[in-house]
């Protein structure tokens, strides 16, 4: 894999059409392939570049359109393994509608909804499945999430490509895509690569889309939304190291005791309570105490602010921010 200049990651066009391009897709739920890149998997496919997709979860936690599709009201595990399988199939047929049926799909079975539990948990499980696929896949160029979507799973996606890239020091990166579907990317993101669509990819995303009928039952509108003539990713990885230890956050102090810190870094992951005073290695955005990690954290980690109570709500409030400096 060679090294990208910045300039090249702006083209996503042009890295197809490199001999040798090889694309990988990461979606993290079945659907997230057609919303973020269904037309760089065409366009990829037409340039004959060799195209995997990594399907990290099943999407079988995905209860209220479950509810109104089936008229049920509780939903067991033997409900959700049948939704997956659902949802896989829709996924088939997505990549049926845009000529990608012969790509290599890897699917991972990680549980939808757990992906930062796992990866806090089951570190070097998690590190290790992907460097594999990596290395078997070998992208040229790799769509990931962005760290700042707000769906948990996506951004747990992220930051586990950062740290396989981190224990990888030999291996050049690919070009790196990151995309937001839910939320939106950091403000003043310095490279956006935009990649233009014909119309005939425009109308083969559209039903691409449309197959996960799951999915559109009750978000039509929002999803086609996606559907239009051009795709927008974050170019390149490590765009958003924080100096110093001071989170980005400053909640109220109203809500702190129910808020809860995660840490992770190549020596895997831990919860960490909050304290409002005595030592602190982590502080709010005010410089106020915030918390004291009990291990040193190896640079690049990352901490996550969130609300453990109970919700209906899935996406982050505040999500994972990345510190490439040791705490003091």
């Amino acid at each position: 894999m060679r090294q990208e200049r910045p300039s090249d990651l702006l083209d996503p066009d042009a890295l197809l059409r490199r001999p040798g391009a090889r694309l990988m897709m990461l979606a993290p739920h079945p659907d997230d392939e057609s919303l973020a890149a269904g037309g760089l998997i065409q366009r990829a496919l037409e340039c004959g570049a060799a195209v995997s997709v990594v399907f990290v979860t099943d999407g079988e936690n995905n209860p209220w359109p479950q509810r109104a599709l089936e008229r049920r009201v509780r939903i067991g595990p033997r409900h959700r393994f049948a939704w997956g399988a659902r949802r896989r199939g829709e996924a088939d047929a997505a990549l049926r509608a845009l000529g990608a049926e012969d790509v290599n799909v890897h699917r991972l079975g990680w549980p939808d909804g757990g992906v930062t539990w796992k990866l806090l948990d089951d570190t070097d499980a998690m590190l290790a499945a992907m460097r594999a696929l990596l290395e078997r896949e070998r992208p040229t160029v790799l769509v990931l999430p962005d760290l700042f979507d707000r769906h948990p799973d996506h951004s747990a996606i992220h930051v586990l490509v950062e740290m396989v890239f981190q224990s990888m020091p030999g291996v050049v990166k690919p070009a790196c895509l990151g995309y937001v579907l839910h939320g939106r990317s950091q403000s003043g993101t310095p490279r956006r690569a935009v990649f233009t669509l014909d119309a005939a990819e425009q109308q083969c995303k559209r039903e691409a889309i449309e197959a996960h009928a799951s999915q559109t039952a009750l978000s039509r509108a929002r999803m086609l939304r996606f559907a239009t003539g051009i795709e927008t990713f974050v170019a390149g990885l490590d765009s958003h190291d924080r100096a110093g230890p001071n989170l980005p956050w400053q909640p109220p102090r109203a809500l702190r005791p129910w808020l809860a810190l995660l840490a992770v870094d190549a020596g895997g992951g831990a919860r960490v309570p909050l304290r409002s005073r005595g030592d602190a290695n982590l502080f709010w955005r005010d410089g106020s105490p915030a918390a004291c990690t009990t291990r040193v954290l190896r640079p690049p980690f990352y901490v996550k602010l969130y609300c453990p109570l109970p919700s209906p709500w899935v996406f982050d409030g505040w999500g994972w921010c990345r510190f490439g400096a040791p705490l003091a």
